[in-house]
């Protein structure tokens, strides 16, 4: 593999490298403000608009003794099928069809062959086959469409999640052997199997203690973005590079008083607590995008606001969130690549909920216990009106 992006390769100077990206992602634009240039959005030209929810369609996803998920910590919609991932309690990947009807899950827990002890993420390659990473068995299962296992791939080096692109594994907070964090990104080449390193630790501070999402990739039909800690920019991740495609300005960066501090204090406590206490920039998150819209957050400190993009006028515009009493969730989960959805759990002593059960047919059946409700909306904000 040859470098791509070499300009990002390895460097020792924290403020240097970081004042070097800034600058480079910032020149990767121009002012036509077109996906395929780049888009820059100024935080301080936007104003905050009213969301608007067009059609809604609900799909609970069927609850019987075989199919019964903790959580659905990751959900991908794909090939007229819903695959959700519950992480923790089950550490099981279920597959529904687009009606919820439960197809089969993946839940081989062991250390034999084709087994694995944690499952921390999951992905689909073209072909439909299944890819699914066991964190602390740093290893990589494959299974076909319908869930048997095919064979596995084992790195030399641990890292947190990762997306398929073709042949290409990228992989996000790479640590080797001893543990020692190496690279923020790296790419893994399925064919010779080489690794090559991407974007060094020392920029992006990946370690900092807080993250919106635990996922560092989000992948819609349209694209899949990478969004590395501290950095204005969102990545868009192709077979061979990653590209620098969406720059927020006016985003509050970190002193570099306060930068300096938090490198130097030892207590794991006070870490944490430096940056929970704070109103700067952490990371952007949940980008997920359809043929119109371009969703986003970015988080101050614990707080995240919500961005929307329209590809058509190319605008942007601050969201009031209120997604939570449309469609019963606080966030955008994913995309179709025509619409977006995101993953209810019905509580009964929610106000908000009672009022969308009451008022979907599909919904009379939901009690509190079952498997959450995928949520499928399209938005209509072509002609969004600013709050006064």
């Amino acid at each position: 593999m040859k470098n791509k992006i070499n300009f990002m390769l390895m460097k020792k100077n924290f403020l240097l490298i970081m004042s070097l990206v800034i600058l480079l992602c910032s020149n990767c634009t121009n002012n036509d403000n077109s996906i395929e240039s780049g888009i820059t959005i100024y935080l301080d030209s936007i104003q905050y608009v009213a969301l608007k929810i067009g059609n809604i369609r609900y799909i609970p996803l069927e609850t019987t003794d075989e199919c019964i998920l903790g959580y659905a910590d990751k959900v991908l919609i794909r090939n007229n099928r819903i695959y959700v991932a519950d992480f923790n309690q089950t550490m099981s990947l279920f597959v529904f069809d687009m009606s919820g009807k439960f197809l089969f899950k993946i839940n081989r827990r062991g250390q034999g062959p084709g087994e694995y002890t944690s499952f921390r993420d999951f992905d689909l390659q073209n072909n439909e086959e299944i890819y699914m990473f066991d964190h602390l068995g740093k290893k990589l299962l494959i299974f076909d469409s319908e869930g048997n296992y095919l064979h596995n791939i084992i790195f030399e080096f641990s890292f947190r999640n990762f997306c398929l692109i073709e042949n290409k594994i990228y992989i996000s907070e790479v640590r080797g052997r001893n543990g020692k964090k190496v690279a923020d990104l790296a790419l893994y080449d399925i064919v010779n199997g080489e690794t090559e390193l991407l974007l060094d630790d020392e920029k992006y501070l990946y370690s900092i203690p807080l993250n919106n999402s635990q996922y560092k990739f989000y992948t819609s039909p349209n694209n899949t973005y990478y969004a590395p800690k501290l950095s204005e920019t969102t990545f868009s991740v192709t077979k061979d590079s990653i590209i620098p495609l969406i720059t927020i300005k006016g985003l509050p960066f970190f002193p570099k008083d306060l930068l300096e501090r938090w490198l130097s204090e030892t207590n794991t406590s006070i870490r944490s607590d430096f940056f929970r206490n704070t109103e700067y920039f952490i990371e952007n998150s949940y980008i997920y995008e359809t043929n119109d819209y371009i969703s986003m957050q970015y988080v101050l400190g614990i707080n995240s606001f919500d961005l929307l993009y329209n590809k058509q006028t190319k605008k942007a515009y601050k969201l009031l969130s209120t997604y939570f009493q449309d469609i019963g969730h606080y966030c955008i989960k994913g995309s179709t690549g025509i619409e977006f959805f995101s993953t209810v759990y019905f509580n009964n002593e929610n106000d908000y909920l009672k009022k969308i059960l009451a008022s979907h047919e599909e919904l009379k059946n939901v009690k509190e216990d079952d498997n959450p409700v995928i949520v499928i909306f399209d938005l209509d904000m072509q002609s969004p009106e600013p709050l006064r």
